[in-house]
């Protein structure tokens, strides 16, 4: 790798104490990420002669290999490095661009604090964060387009070799939130925070190893443009709130020490991006198919978004949908708390704590299946994104 040697991150902050119980904020600054890892396409020894990544392509139906018969003769056996032998076209190689540089990112806020009777406090900030240089992944070696247009039918760019896993630093992002929230500090007994956040953040390379709303792989290693698009963590709007209550029971020996405690939070759903399994556009690459009408629909379990507005495209040609344009179900959940601290001598202590997670026993449905070549299931929704009500006890001595 050649070192990228011009990271200048200056940076700036001001606090304005506007009058007794007002005060303002802002800052900017610009930072740099360290050469991080995605995936395996920047270790070396997950490459040959130190690793061999085989494609097997068998169409009889019978199987390959047996292992009680052990391998076939030169199965493990390094391939020949000539590329003019043909041997490479089987093999998964991993590279990275040597001049990749650093990923930077531009971030910015500004906002105000308001004391309020009751020892409560307002607050309110927006926030814009602007990310480049983000580590993206594609098939380097997938096919051109052939003199039929837009498809990836044509020809290997190098055909002496198979799959070739690239990492490149061409990836952005943006971000640009409002945060609002008040907070009662602890008094008299109880405390609480409220909290609600509005924003957009958008990008081309969520997370290469993740398995959300889009493939880490893109349409066409070419043209990035049309996978520029909500990021897979987008939450437009996000709600928040939290309390904690000593309960005044009284000071008897049962009733005295009680707390309660919760969390209530709710959101917006994630976006998505369907998806054509059927259609070869390159190894690892993520096909997409034609949209040809209006995609809301119905948001059911049965059919979350209109099915029939998606037509799919001939196995190598690039359909013409936009990434993560369609949004799963949101989310909301409630876990409380009941503890009690159990004095049991000068220097010796319980705690006695009852867990509630998911109080309501609230269903959070997770993505719709978004492969439009799985037509049986497509647009249904058959996994949750959450865990049903669970509880549990706990009792803790401290000495």
């Amino acid at each position: 790798m050649n070192p990228d040697r011009n990271n200048f991150a200056p940076r700036a902050g001001i606090v304005y104490k506007l009058d007794d119980k007002t005060v303002l904020r802002g800052g900017w600054g610009l930072f740099y990420n360290l050469f991080d890892r995605v995936g395996s396409e920047d270790q070396l020894s997950l490459n040959l002669p130190g690793l061999v990544n085989k494609t097997v392509t068998q169409t009889s139906g019978s199987p390959v290999i047996f292992l009680q018969q052990g391998f076939p003769t030169g199965f493990l056996n390094p391939p020949n490095l000539d590329p003019a032998a043909g041997q490479l076209k089987a093999v998964r190689l991993r590279s990275v661009d040597q001049n990749d540089p650093n990923t930077m990112t531009t971030q910015a806020s500004a906002g105000i604090q308001r004391e309020l009777p009751g020892s409560m406090v307002l607050s309110a900030d927006f926030v814009y964060t602007r990310a480049s240089n983000l580590a993206t992944l594609v098939n380097l070696n997938q096919p051109l387009p052939n003199a039929a247009g837009n498809n990836a039918l044509g020809a290997l760019p190098y055909p002496n070799f198979g799959f070739i896993e690239w990492r490149s630093d061409n990836g952005r992002a943006d971000y640009k939130g409002v945060d609002l929230g008040l907070e009662k500090r602890f008094g008299r007994g109880h405390a609480f925070g409220v909290a609600y956040t509005i924003g957009k953040s958008q990008d081309n390379a969520s997370e290469q190893l993740t398995t959300q709303g889009s493939n880490a792989f893109p349409q066409n290693a070419r043209d990035f443009g049309p996978w520029f698009g909500p990021s897979d963590y987008d939450v437009r709007h996000r709600f928040s709130a939290n309390f904690v209550w000593a309960l005044p029971l009284g000071d008897n020996l049962f009733a005295r020490d009680w707390t309660v405690s919760g969390i209530y939070t709710a959101h917006t759903g994630h976006p998505f991006t369907v998806t054509q399994s059927g259609s070869n556009v390159g190894t690892s690459m993520t096909g997409l198919p034609n949209v040809t009408g209006d995609t809301s629909g119905p948001k059911t379990v049965d059919q979350w978004f209109n099915i029939a507005a998606f037509q799919a495209v001939t196995s190598g040609f690039f359909g013409n949908e936009q990434r993560n344009q369609l949004t799963g179900p949101g989310f909301q959940n409630f876990d409380m708390t009941f503890q009690r601290q159990i004095k049991l001598g000068p220097r010796l202590a319980a705690t006695l704590r009852w867990d509630i997670f998911n109080v309501f026993n609230t269903v959070n449905f997770g993505l719709p299946n978004r492969d439009i070549s799985t037509a049986a299931t497509f647009g249904s929704i058959s996994s949750l994104a959450s865990d049903p009500r669970t509880m549990q006890l706990a009792l803790r001595f401290v000495f």
